[in-house]
């Protein structure tokens, strides 16, 4: 073989093996190694040493991947332990201390506020069903969420029986207005909002949803397979673009895609010198979380930012483009680019991505200073801490 072609199949051959390389790497990079149910189980027992059956969380975590074709990871696998380690210690339905007597102190502060019809609602509630078992003896034995939970679908039932509203009731028509008002609003051990997961469940289902059908999912989310998989798709079911995991979690305690409009909102606060609250929230909600017709602070600031800006917005293009805001799209507007375009022009620094909200959380089951931040750092604690641990035996 003459000397130019030794070299020629010397070339041939280097470069066969970098593109095997690179296609090695690149494989590797998209698929990340697959954790086993033995694997998961010990990363379980690392965070939780007193959880009963590690085993059948691990298995259930990894079918909950599965069924959202999310690769099974030790990233995610951690991200999905340090949340329910946070939310209950990987128990499915937590007991939490004093929630009988916390519940019924709220529930007799409310009927306060209305003392007449409050004096006959509490009367109601000594006597019903029955004196020996009343409602409110039921409230006060209640040590899980489902505890009350159940006590009030026993008082919806009973209402129905005695105004002969049963059928009404039942066939969903109300749904809203009953379950809506049930205040046992995040439930499992992931405590998921059961509003997200109604949302996830009617995208599916091409008929309205009865109320036994509200019920049956509530009772799903108290399972441990139930819990994880709503649970497991509203913490990593959606793109973000964040560099940490830790605005993850934060949108996890404010929803999503609340970090990175938290960024948005400190961003036109110091370009308005409005102040503004960070809590993640561009426009105004109602208690369902519908978008209300008011305009919110942080948008009428963003409208006068924009307007002596070199950006010819209008308002109601500022409004189309805020709409977006709990999408992964509302990056792409024209809004969201203007304002971090004009940020960075009038303070010459580059506007952050991502901040996490800050948001108090106050809940009768909260005993301690809480907010996003607390809840956000100490679960990425947990994360980091099960990332460092071994998955082997």
């Amino acid at each position: 073989m003459s000397e130019g072609k030794e070299l020629c199949v010397i070339r041939l051959f280097i470069c066969f093996l970098v593109a095997l390389w690179s296609a090695c790497s690149a494989f590797s990079a998209e698929e990340p190694m697959a954790l086993s149910t033995p694997a998961v189980a010990r990363l379980i027992n690392a965070a939780e040493k007193s959880v009963k059956d590690s085993r059948g969380w691990a298995d259930d975590l990894l079918d909950v991947l599965k069924l959202h074709n999310l690769p099974a990871s030790k990233e995610n696998i951690c991200a999905a332990i340090a949340i329910i380690d946070q939310e209950s210690s990987f128990v499915a339905d937590p007991a939490v201390a004093g929630l009988g007597k916390i519940s019924e102190a709220a529930l007799r502060a409310k009927m306060d506020k209305v003392p007449v019809l409050g004096r006959v609602a509490l009367h109601f509630l000594e006597v019903t069903p029955s004196p020996a078992d009343n409602y409110l003896a039921r409230i006060r034995a209640a040590r899980t969420e489902r505890d009350l939970d159940l006590v009030y679908r026993a008082m919806v039932a009973d209402a129905g029986k005695q105004t002969g509203l049963g059928l009404v009731i039942n066939s969903g028509l109300l749904n809203k207005q009953i379950d809506g008002r049930n205040e046992i609003d995040t439930i499992g051990s992931m405590q998921v909002s059961v509003d997200f997961a109604l949302e996830v469940a009617k995208r599916r289902r091409w008929l309205p949803m009865a109320l036994d059908d509200v019920y049956a999912l509530r009772d799903e989310l108290y399972t441990r397979h139930g819990g994880m998989y709503y649970g497991v798709l509203l913490r990593l079911g959606y793109e973000t673009g964040y560099s940490r995991k830790l605005y993850r979690f934060a949108d996890f305690n404010a929803g999503r895609y609340s970090s990175r409009n938290a960024a948005l909102q400190s961003q036109i606060a110091e370009l308005s010198g409005t102040a503004l609250a960070a809590d993640g929230d561009l426009l105004l909600y109602d208690k369902s979380g519908k978008v209300s017709g008011g305009v919110s602070k942080t948008e009428m600031a963003l409208r006068a930012v924009l307007k002596n800006s070199s950006f010819e917005l209008t308002d109601e293009d500022i409004r189309k483009d805020l709409l977006r805001e709990k999408d992964n799209d509302f990056v792409q507007t024209l809004t969201y680019s203007a304002l971090r375009a004009t940020y960075e022009q009038v303070t010459g620094k580059r506007p952050a991505f991502a901040m996490v909200p800050n948001i108090a959380l106050s809940s009768p089951k909260i005993r301690s200073k809480m907010t996003t931040r607390i809840f956000a750092e100490t679960v990425d604690r947990r994360y980091q801490s099960c990332m460092g641990g071994s998955e082997r035996p």
